[in-house]
C-alpha cells in the first residue's frame, strides 16, 4: 500500500485522476452537506468552459459514488466550507473525459492510501469507520485522532508507521456518513464512550493490544482508554489537549475553544446560529490552507456541530488527573510553539505519569503534529521499538 504523497492540498492539474483523489479527500463534507455543494474554478473560466468542467465533475462524482458538486463561475456568495472544497479541488478547465476515464481514475483513487473504509461496530451499536494498514503479525499502533476530525489528516502517520506496523484508526463517533447513509444516532457522547471506540476497534479487527497513539483530544481520549484496559500497552501522546484544573494554563485558544463547544452543545438552536457565523468566508483565514477541508467539517452543518459541541466538549472538559496513574510506559511530546494546546498541560502529565518520557520539540506547532513529518515519525519509531517484543510480535 503506497505511502501519501501529501495530508492536504496538491496542485490541481485538471485531470480526472488528481480530481477524483481530491474529491475522496473531502468526500466526509460532500456526504455532510445536505444540499449540493458548489465549488469554485481554481482560476477563472471561460463561460464556454463551465459545462466541461461541470461535466468532468459529474463523470468523476458519479463513479466515485458522491454525491453532486455543482461548479460555479466564481468564489463570491459560497459559504466558507464550499470554498475549503473549492481550494482542494482546485477545477482548471479540462479536456474531453470519457467515462470509462473517469471510472479507471475513481479506482485508482479508491485503491490509493488509506483506502476505503470499513465500518465496525462500537459496543453501543454505533458504526465507526475505520481504516487499517500494515503486515498483519506486527506489532499493532491505534492512532486516535482529534476529535471531529477526517482520516485525510492522519493519512501521512498511517503511511509511516504502517511500513513497520498494524496500524488501524477510525474518525468519531457520529460525526461521518457511510456512503449512503446518513450520521445516524449519537447514542452516547461520552469520554468514556469514546474511550470504549479504543477497545471496539482493536476488537473489530481481532486485535488483543495495541500501542495508543493520540494527537491533541486524541490523547485524552486515549489516556481514558489506558486507564480502562491493559490491552493498552503503551502510549505516545503528541500536543494533548488537557483539562488539569488548576495545574496548568491553557491557551487562549483552548478557552475560546471550550466556550464555543459549551454553547452549540446547549441544542440545535444554538448549534444553528454559530452555524451561520461560521459559515462566512473569513472563517477560513484562521485554517492553515492546505489543510482547511479537514479542519472545517466538524462545523459543516449545524446537526454536525451540535455533535461536535457534545463529543469534544466531552473531551475538553474532562478532569485528567484522575486518568495520571496509568501504568504503561509512555512518551509525551510538545513544543514550546504550541500557542494552540498550552505545553505545560503536556508537561504537567507528562511528570505525574509513573512511567512517562517528556519531549518538547524545539520547532513545530500544534497542526505540525499531524503532518507526520520525518523527525516526529523517527521519535514515534525510536519509542515504539522500546515497547515492543520483537521476537513475539515479529519487529
Amino acid at each position: 500500500m503506497a505511502t501519501p504523497s501529501a495530508a492536504g492540498s496538491a496542485p490541481g492539474d485538471g485531470s480526472p485522476g488528481t480530481l477524483a483523489h481530491a474529491l475522496l479527500d473531502t468526500a466526509s463534507i460532500i456526504r455532510a452537506v445536505p444540499d449540493r455543494i458548489r465549488v469554485a474554478p481554481a482560476e477563472p473560466l471561460a463561460t464556454r468552459s463551465l459545462p466541461a468542467a461541470q461535466e468532468l465533475l459529474d463523470r468523476v462524482t458519479r463513479a466515485l459514488g458522491l454525491p453532486e458538486v455543482e461548479v460555479a463561475g466564481e468564489p463570491e456568495g459560497l459559504t466558507a466550507v464550499e470554498l475549503a472544497v473549492s481550494r482542494r479541488l482546485a477545477l482548471r478547465a479540462p479536456g474531453a473525459v470519457t467515462d470509462g476515464e473517469a471510472e479507471q481514475a475513481a479506482r485508482s483513487a479508491l485503491a490509493a492510501f488509506p483506502g476505503p473504509a470499513v465500518l465496525v461496530p462500537a459496543r453501543d451499536g454505533t458504526p465507526l469507520r475505520c481504516w487499517i494498514a500494515g503486515p498483519e503479525d506486527a506489532p499493532a499502533v491505534a492512532v486516535v485522532s482529534a476529535c471531529g476530525m477526517p482520516v485525510g489528516l492522519v493519512a501521512r502517520w498511517l503511511g509511516a508507521l504502517s511500513m513497520e506496523y498494524r496500524v488501524v484508526t477510525w474518525e468519531s463517533r457520529g460525526l461521518f456518513a457511510a456512503a449512503g447513509t446518513g450520521l445516524g444516532d449519537l447514542a452516547d457522547h461520552t469520554l468514556d464512550a469514546q474511550s470504549e471506540d479504543v477497545l471496539a476497534v482493536l476488537d473489530g479487527f481481532g486485535i488483543a493490544e495495541a500501542h495508543a497513539l493520540g494527537l491533541c483530544g486524541g490523547a485524552v481520549v486515549a489516556l481514558a482508554a489506558a486507564a480502562r484496559s491493559d490491552r493498552i500497552t503503551s502510549l505516545s501522546l503528541w500536543h494533548g489537549d488537557y483539562e488539569l484544573g488548576g495545574e496548568a494554563p491553557k491557551t487562549a485558544h483552548q478557552r475560546d475553544v471550550e466556550s464555543l463547544l459549551a454553547m452549540v452543545s446547549r441544542g440545535p438552536v444554538q448549534a444553528t446560529a454559530m452555524h451561520r457565523l461560521m459559515s462566512r468566508p473569513s472563517t477560513l483565514d484562521t485554517l492553515r490552507p492546505d489543510i482547511a477541508h479537514y479542519l472545517i467539517h466538524p462545523y459543516a452543518t449545524p446537526e454536525l456541530l451540535y455533535r461536535y459541541g457534545l463529543l469534544n466538549g466531552a473531551i475538553m472538559s474532562a478532569d485528567c488527573r484522575g486518568l495520571l496513574d496509568a501504568p504503561q510506559p509512555a512518551l509525551v511530546v510538545t513544543s514550546d510553539r504550541d500557542t494552540t494546546a498550552h505545553p505545560a498541560g503536556s508537561k504537567f502529565v507528562a511528570a505525574r505519569l509513573p512511567r512517562a518520557a517528556l519531549r518538547t520539540m524545539p520547532d513545530g506547532d500544534h497542526l505540525t503534529a499531524f503532518d507526520g513529518g520525518s523527525e516526529l515519525v523517527a521519535l514515534a519509531r525510536e519509542f515504539l521499538h522500546t515497547v515492543t517484543v520483537p521476537d513475539r510480535k515479529g519487529t
